[in-house]
């Protein structure tokens, strides 16, 4: 895999430190149009995942007092920022026909909840939002046949297509469940194990 999400935040999340009886949940939503898209993530903590995220966040950008304040949740969310976008400056998650040409970040953007300020022994759920926006040089369906999105293994995946595309076969989706809302195709499933979801598409007639 040539990119995983949560190890660019690895250094600001405990996803990757996560113990068996963990809560970590990770949701990709990914809408694609003609000239671009974008990328979300949400990640959500519970149980004993609350406290490490926070002691982590505590230690490792605030000053280690065992409470987080309004200047340390507004330093995570510019490190965070700044760590995504530096990363994906690159080497880019998206490709069409195994290439990325094509493809830039236009903004990188995060919601850190409100919930991470206080206490680190504080217990209630949190909830982190992260979006990437991407333009297209060229109109989608002159970009290839093909688009790849590069993911962290095993986390929940919806993809949108834009009106008037067919979608002819995927790959790398476990769990996939396709349907049409607002005449647009969504497919739904989770990042198979090597992280890497294709979509083989072409203009309907």
């Amino acid at each position: 895999m040539r990119y995983i999400p949560t190890l660019l935040l690895a250094l600001l999340t405990v996803a990757m430190i996560a113990s068996p009886s963990s809560a970590f949940e990770w949701k990709n939503t990914i809408v694609l149009e003609e000239d671009g898209m974008s990328w979300n993530y949400e990640e959500n903590y519970s149980g004993e995942d609350v406290g490490a995220f926070r002691s982590y966040a505590n230690k490792n950008v605030g000053n280690g007092d065992g409470y987080i304040s309004a200047w340390e949740l507004m330093k995570l969310d510019h490190r965070i920022r700044s760590r995504l976008y530096g990363s994906l400056e690159k080497e880019l998650d998206v490709m069409f026909d195994n290439s990325a040409k094509n493809v830039n970040v236009f903004e990188v953007d995060a919601e850190i909840s409100r919930s991470v300020l206080g206490s680190t022994d504080k217990n209630d759920s949190i909830n982190n939002r992260y979006f990437v926006t991407y333009t297209f040089e060229k109109d989608i369906f002159e970009l290839g046949d093909s688009v790849s999105f590069d993911g962290e293994a095993n986390t929940d995946l919806i993809i949108t297509m834009p009106q008037g595309m067919e979608v002819i076969a995927t790959e790398g989706i476990d769990s996939r469940f396709v349907e049409t809302i607002n005449n647009r195709t969504v497919i739904c499933g989770h990042f198979g194990i090597e992280g890497l979801a294709t979509v083989e598409f072409s203009r309907k007639d």
